[in-house]
């Protein structure tokens, strides 16, 4: 049985996927061409998907090679010598100078609330919530922002990412506070997370700071913008990196976007996102796979067994082939996406 490993967070649909394999390209000719879904998504994604036909692949799909390596040096960086101490190790994320920069902070914060005390103004120069450069994560972004720098200077991730959310409970009075009824804190801070896959190593995150302070770009999805700003930030565009991650974040518009920034894509599909009827409402039997190919993006529709909702997948690596009486792709993403 293949494992679901994340629930959508929006739309609490039932129809999470899983799954991925490799390479890509066109099918070895045993296809039919198929036209284009003429729905539109829900959740305003704008593909035109008739721009070129869908073909209809059946495994096993010739290996093609891909235009994109993966030559990035990946492993430790700038790390102490083998023999070096704990400590060494612990200030390599917490500087020294960060932590002389606490000590100021903290001095600073309590001689204001003396000040206050005594009905003297406050000279604090945050600004006011009213204000427009008013941030929830002012007080606390400075550590965030000495995490990823540091994550970045002394590592550098394997090929395979993911993306996801992660919730650090909390019930404090924020604005930033948010309710994800599927976590089993509920109540928190969210973050977006970039992490290696396998490893698990945290190259890049994001405090999310509401809807008010933290709005998507306009003509975007949420999910498509978390992706590329946390890629962007990390500068792994153009680098052949291999990206996994659930259906929250995965569109077909997205898959083609990062690929013509040179990074690979791997994700689970909701039922409501713009795709082929073929995908979108498949007729499959139990343990049965429909794929359909266009160009570089790979679609497919897996169901386990009868009475269990199909899964749809989105590659821009994998090729149609079976593992297990399964999608290969969704071996793939189990072991992959939030390792």
């Amino acid at each position: 049985m293949y494992r679901l490993t994340h629930i959508d967070r929006e739309s609490n649909m039932a129809d999470s996927s899983d799954s991925e394999q490799f390479s890509d390209g066109e099918s070895d000719g045993d296809f039919e061409v198929l036209s284009g879904s003429s729905e539109s998504e829900d959740e305003m994604n704008d593909v035109p998907m008739n721009a070129n036909p869908w073909f209809r692949v059946r495994p096993p799909e010739i290996d093609y090679l891909h235009d994109q390596r993966f030559v990035e040096n990946s492993g430790p960086q700038n790390v102490p010598a083998a023999d070096a101490k704990p400590i060494d190790y612990f200030l390599l994320f917490l500087t020294l100078d960060f932590l002389r920069h606490i000590v100021r902070e903290t001095n600073r914060n309590r001689f204001q609330s003396i000040l206050k005390k005594f009905h003297i103004v406050d000279n604090t120069t945050l600004p006011n919530r009213n204000d427009d450069n008013y941030s929830p994560t002012s007080k606390f972004q400075c550590f965030v922002d000495l995490f990823n720098r540091q994550s970045k200077q002394h590592y550098k991730p394997k090929q395979n990412l993911s993306i996801d959310e992660s919730l650090i409970a909390s019930k404090g009075r924020s604005s930033i506070i948010q309710y994800i009824p599927s976590k089993a804190a509920k109540f928190g801070v969210k973050l977006w997370v970039l992490a290696e896959a396998v490893s698990g190593y945290i190259y890049q995150l994001n405090v999310y700071k509401g809807r008010q302070y933290d709005p998507t770009l306009q003509g975007m999805l949420q999910g498509a913008y978390v992706v590329n700003k946390l890629l962007d930030a990390a500068e792994l565009f153009n680098k052949a990196y291999h990206l996994f991650t659930d259906s929250f974040f995965s569109s077909i518009n997205l898959a083609k976007e990062l690929f013509t920034k040179g990074t690979l894509f791997t994700g689970t599909l909701r039922a409501n996102r713009q795709m082929p009827n073929t995908i979108k409402n498949p007729v499959l039997q139990e343990k049965e796979s429909v794929y359909i190919r266009q160009g570089r993006i790979l679609l497919c529709a897996y169901k386990e067994r009868n009475g269990r909702k199909p899964v749809r997948l989105i590659s821009s690596f994998s090729k149609a082939a079976q593992e297990n009486d399964k999608p290969a792709m969704i071996c793939s993403y189990n072991k992959l996406m939030g390792a």
